[in-house]
């Protein structure tokens, strides 16, 4: 447990530096940017089914059993998550100075559907994706899978 909770704060840190850069384009590091994508795709994925693969109430524990009842709907969403990461990691840009315009939302690009939303799983659709948009699409990832699996107090 107390791996998997280091490898989610470790996710938690790398999507706010990310959301930093995004919120002040002035602020933009590619090598940063990079890091950060990719930590958070070394975390997901098979890692992260891995890390949940025997939940059990434990104190301490914010994960809730319904994870093991849906294994392969949670590895869907660490699956998305890992993808979505790749993605912003292929994005990062070594341009200089400031964040990339090509990197920010695009016009007709919307972030909604909050954690219930369909989630492209075409390829060629994630590639046309801005950068931004790709890591709002992670974001609504991980609120729905904190919706889904996590203990609600």
């Amino acid at each position: 447990m107390a791996q998997r909770q280091q490898d989610m704060k470790a996710m938690a840190a790398a999507a706010k530096t990310i959301a930093t850069m995004f919120k002040s384009p002035d602020t933009y590091s590619p090598t940063a940017f990079r890091d950060a994508s990719e930590a958070i795709k070394r975390y997901s994925g098979t890692r992260l089914v891995a890390d949940f693969a025997t939940v059990t109430a434990v104190k301490g524990s914010e994960a809730n059993e319904l994870i093991a009842a849906e294994r392969e709907r949670f590895a869907q969403l660490s699956n998305d998550l890992e993808r979505y990461a790749e993605g912003l990691a292929d994005a990062a840009s070594d341009s200089p100075g400031s964040m990339p315009n090509e990197m920010r939302m695009r016009m007709g690009e919307q972030v909604s559907g909050g954690p219930l939303a369909k989630r492209p799983r075409n390829e060629s659709n994630r590639a046309a994706m801005s950068a931004e948009h790709t890591f709002h699409m992670m974001l609504e990832t991980c609120t729905s899978c904190h919706a889904r699996y996590r203990v609600r107090d």
